[in-house]
């Protein structure tokens, strides 16, 4: 299992919401790239950064700063957030990006998601709330059936999907397991498990359970989980 610990992105700062809440906003440093290599330092090898005003607004926000930041780093990254254009996803592919989150435009627009098959690197962002779909920046629901979704992702060669729970986003109150499971039993392609992650016992059972990567995030920045404790759990 790949550990990807998260950063995510506010008007040039490394944040954290609860829920996706932008009232709900902690600041963890005005200059993301010095996070980023005091991670690294820590021994952080792989991550996943969100630009949050793009989700928010549509349109990316954040895209020297995340160019800078990918220059830091010589292993895995992924990006989301307001990416729902062509010319974003080859951007960031440019960039070195190796996984491009993609959510909201490939589940309410069927042409945009079918031509996804022309790259290789894109992660579906699947974002849970009461059991139902949410897209632009976990605001509405979508409405198209998760098993449709699904089989459209292995048809149209979708790399990975990104699993969260908004409900325990930020939260610290562990993973959605059953929802996890559920998912496991539904499709074969990689999972990202994202959302409530807050004790080494978490990573332990996402491990166990055959997950692809797990996000650490809040559990870092608040002090519960130690990269190098977090890096015990990833091959």
């Amino acid at each position: 299992m790949r550990i990807f610990f998260a950063m995510d992105l506010i008007g040039g700062q490394a944040v954290r919401l609860v829920k996706g809440d932008f009232e709900q906003k902690t600041v963890y440093s005005d200059d993301p790239p010095e996070m980023i290599e005091r991670m690294k330092n820590e021994g952080a090898r792989d991550f996943h950064v969100i630009d949050l005003d793009g989700a928010r607004t549509g349109s990316a926000a954040h895209k020297t700063l995340i160019k800078t930041l990918r220059d830091k780093v010589e292993r895995y990254m992924e990006v989301g957030g307001g990416i729902r254009s062509e010319e974003d996803i080859v951007y960031y592919t440019q960039c070195g990006m190796n996984g491009v989150i993609v959510g909201t435009r490939a589940l309410i627009d069927p042409a945009f998601f079918e031509g996804l098959s022309a790259f290789r690197n894109i992660v579906l962002g699947l974002d849970m709330l009461d059991g139902k779909l949410m897209v632009k920046g976990w605001k509405e629901s979508a409405t198209i059936d998760r098993s449709e979704i699904l089989a459209s992702a292995r048809r149209v060669g979708i790399m990975a999907l990104l699993c969260t729970n908004i409900a325990r986003d930020g939260m610290l109150t562990g993973p959605d397991f059953d929802g996890l499971a559920r998912m496991t039993s539904m499709t074969s392609l990689p999972i990202i498990a994202s959302g409530g992650l807050s004790s080494l016992d978490d990573l332990k059972r996402l491990k166990d359970m055959g997950m692809w990567a797990a996000i650490v995030g809040k559990a870092y920045y608040e002090g519960r989980i130690r990269i190098g404790e977090a890096m015990t759990y990833a091959d």
